[in-house]
């Protein structure tokens, strides 16, 4: 009977860590199925929002390359902006809170799908990526864009665009008028078609390599994390 007795309790006791293991796996799941879910919908904006970006910088390529730099179209200072100083939404920080929980608490081992346990290595191996391919893009917006703003961009013109700062310069690039104060470029004698030329194109090629690359990756790994998840724990 008492032998009986503890083995039942043992039984109880196993069923009951289940049962908690089980619960705090689905609360898990439900969370990182969240945060994932919404970088999903980021990462998406900002590959959007980079090839509006590499459109202008063609369109800056192509127009200081041999357009007349002082009768400057009402495109020039907007496709200016947009190249070298608009950054905002097109730089992907990925969330990693629930992802960095479950690694350092141990509590991945509540996830019994091993394909899903793999995914979630793979994932965190492209949010690594990206934060270094980031980095890269910072620095080089750092050293070479900044210098060659402060030098040639015409802040007067910004100020008027963004009417003294009281609209943000996203907004304020949307409704950008036609007509009116075209800008002028700054320092103009010392302008190097070439340089403006250079810094541009590589900025393009660097936001398109970091598109193709890095960023479609990481969303790739993604998806297949919310796949898993959705099958797993039937997830919606």
């Amino acid at each position: 009977m008492l032998f009986l007795a503890v083995f039942a309790g043992f039984l109880a006791e196993n069923q009951r860590e289940h049962y908690v293991e089980d619960h705090r796996a689905k609360i898990l799941a439900k969370n990182l199925y969240k945060e994932l879910y919404e970088d999903s919908m980021s990462i998406q904006r900002c590959v959007e929002t980079r090839e509006k970006k590499e459109s202008e910088c063609g369109y800056f390529i192509d127009y200081v390359k041999d357009s007349n730099l002082v009768n400057l179209s009402a495109r020039f200072f907007p496709a200016f902006t947009t190249s070298l100083i608009q950054i905002q939404y097109i730089i992907f920080e990925p969330n990693d809170g629930i992802l960095n929980q479950l690694r350092n608490s141990g509590e991945l081992r509540y996830f019994k799908n091993g394909d899903l346990q793999s995914e979630i290595g793979k994932l965190g191996v492209k949010i690594a990526y990206v934060r270094t391919r980031n980095d890269k893009e910072y620095s080089y917006i750092e050293f070479y864009h900044r210098p060659f703003i402060l030098k040639h961009f015409d802040f007067n013109w910004y100020e008027n665009l963004t009417h003294n700062g009281s609209i943000s310069l996203v907004e304020a690039l949307k409704q950008v008028p036609q007509t009116g104060d075209h800008g002028k470029i700054v320092n103009a004698d010392k302008f190097s078609r070439q340089e403006a030329e250079n810094i541009t194109s590589y900025t393009r090629l660097m936001l398109r390599s970091t598109r193709q690359i890095q960023y479609r990756e990481y969303a790739e790994a993604n998806h297949r994390v919310l796949q898993l998840l959705r099958k797993e724990f039937h997830l919606e």
